[in-house]
């Protein structure tokens, strides 16, 4: 089972989970929704998968390891394009701006291999309503080869007039970057983000 930091997993039993706090937010938030994001964070000892709790608001977010015993199901971002899974949310929901746009993108980004993350992508696959009317849309694309610069180019100023602030991760085999900041960069070298923290590169595919 190969397991990346912004896949989704159902836990099966939540004493596979070791939480470093009891809060009784993440408790409840478990029961209601027994999913958890993949943390970009190293394994733990005894090969605890570093993982994150969502709660209802913003600022609840908890820190956690689950034992790959207590995984269900995963569900990557780019699994989430690949079925289409936003089709299956209620009509209503699929009115939130971001979730609207996910027929729009799927067109406009055929070329690349990609998915929705944060919010938008918590919702499309628990069903539980998350996203809000001013959220803004989390996507990642595959970077593990080098990309046409020309063309991620083209595509940020197409998503720039979509209305909704989009933020886009590019993933590669050593880690993530911020897609503006590769196009935009104004210096030598770029922020790596990487299971151990973040890292200074001058090029993305060395």
């Amino acid at each position: 089972m190969v397991i990346h930091p912004h896949d989704l997993i159902e836990v099966s039993n939540l004493k596979y989970l070791s939480l470093y706090e009891d809060k009784e937010w993440v408790t409840a938030s478990l029961r209601r929704t027994p999913f958890v994001v993949v943390r970009r964070a190293e394994p733990s000892a005894d090969g605890y998968i570093p993982v994150g709790v969502r709660g209802q608001e913003r600022n609840q977010r908890e820190a956690a390891f689950l034992d790959p015993k207590g995984v269900s199901q995963l569900v990557s971002p780019y699994a989430i394009v690949k079925r289409q899974m936003w089709n299956s949310l209620p009509t209503e929901r699929r009115q939130q701006p971001v979730l609207q746009l996910m027929d729009l993108l799927a067109e406009m980004m055929a070329d690349w291999r990609w998915g929705p993350a944060g919010s938008a992508g918590f919702e499309i696959v628990t069903q539980y309503p998350t996203v809000k009317e001013t959220s803004d849309l989390d996507l990642v694309i595959d970077g593990s080869e080098v990309i046409d610069y020309a063309a991620a180019e083209r595509l940020v100023h197409k998503l720039e007039h979509l209305g909704v602030r989009i933020d886009i991760q590019l993933v590669t085999r050593d880690g993530a970057y911020v897609l503006r900041e590769i196009l935009e960069r104004r210096a030598s070298t770029v922020v790596l983000r990487t299971s151990s923290g973040p890292k200074l590169v001058r090029n993305p595919w060395q």
